[in-house]
């Protein structure tokens, strides 16, 4: 047998890992779906790493002090992980990647982290809906950084892929809208943190109409993947500030957003302006029935002012 010496760029190399990843997820077969994500994964980070190795390629080492030219060129080092690597990119190379990107390819990463560490826990329907919008935002990216050529073979080959989850996209949405059409117009839904689809997700039934997946502590969902925090809920992340008590359910599990919050206990959807909380204990009461008094626009609960007054 002959002796061959395959060279592909880094680029080519991501892309062909994506080709791989879209042939697995045809085939029938849960462990084909694993490596679908894995390939997907690979595939999405190499091509990030090449936006950094284009502006420079010290930019790719982990420690850039370690970053030495020889060792580049043989490849033995160890590669930024990829926290650093999407904060590179925004800082030095001024990629803007929006919230809603950052958070999709966030989710990629964990899938691909659970794979390798715990178990495998998503049905086909989702990992095609994560699939289709990774690649949404990895092929323009592509395009826009001018990473490679738009004829080439494999971009061409996961282009045409990508029409194709378009109509399955859009082929689920017509068989669900009749459906969701026909829900009582107080049932909440949500973007599911499982598939990224909008106005999917029943919040009541913790189930998804266009991936299938009934969710069993949906709360967990929302918290590790939807937001990307841990699980102390004591960090702020993205356009949430943290969980806070809820005025009907009195649980710790209400998430905070500027305008408008989510209790993922009881399923209630409520205006700032709807609910008031103790800046002392943090108990939060319904504007109306407020069990305390606003003093220099604070305001404190009546449990709190009786201590401060003993």
């Amino acid at each position: 047998m002959s002796n061959y010496k395959v060279e592909l760029t880094i680029v080519e190399n991501g892309l062909d890992f994506i080709r791989r990843s879209l042939i697995e997820l045809e085939k029938d077969d849960e462990m084909y779906f694993k490596y679908a994500i894995l390939h997907l994964s690979a595939g999405l980070e190499l091509i990030l790493k090449a936006r950094l190795q284009k502006e420079h390629w010290s930019l790719v080492f982990d420690d850039i002090n370690k970053a030495n030219f020889d060792v580049f060129n043989e490849g033995e080092f160890k590669s930024v992980i990829f926290e650093n690597l999407i904060t590179r990119l925004e800082g030095i190379c001024k990629v803007a990647i929006d919230f809603k990107a950052k958070r999709k390819i966030q989710s990629l990463k964990k899938y691909r982290n659970r794979i390798e560490h715990f178990d495998l826990n998503v049905n086909k329907k989702a990992l095609e809906a994560i699939t289709f919008e990774v690649l949404t935002f990895l092929i323009p990216f592509i395009y826009k950084e001018e990473l490679i050529g738009r004829e080439h073979e494999t971009l061409k080959f996961i282009n045409e892929k990508l029409t194709n989850m378009d109509d399955y996209i859009s082929h689920r949405y017509k068989e669900i809208t009749p459906i969701i059409k026909e829900l009582h117009p107080e049932v909440k839904l949500l973007e599911c943190p499982n598939c990224f689809q909008n106005r999917t997700l029943r919040l009541d039934m913790k189930y998804c109409y266009f991936c299938e997946t009934t969710f069993k502590n949906l709360s967990e969902e929302f918290i590790t993947r939807f937001l990307n925090i841990d699980k102390q809920y004591n960090i702020s992340y993205g356009k949430f500030k943290m969980l806070e008590i809820c005025p009907y359910c009195e649980k710790r599990s209400m998430l905070v957003a500027d305008e408008e919050s989510l209790c993922l206990s009881c399923s209630r959807i409520l205006k700032t302006e709807e609910y008031v909380k103790c800046v002392d204990c943090g108990i939060t009461h319904l504007v109306g029935n407020e069990e305390g008094e606003f003093i220099h626009d604070e305001y404190v609960c009546y449990e709190c002012i009786f201590k401060a007054d003993i």
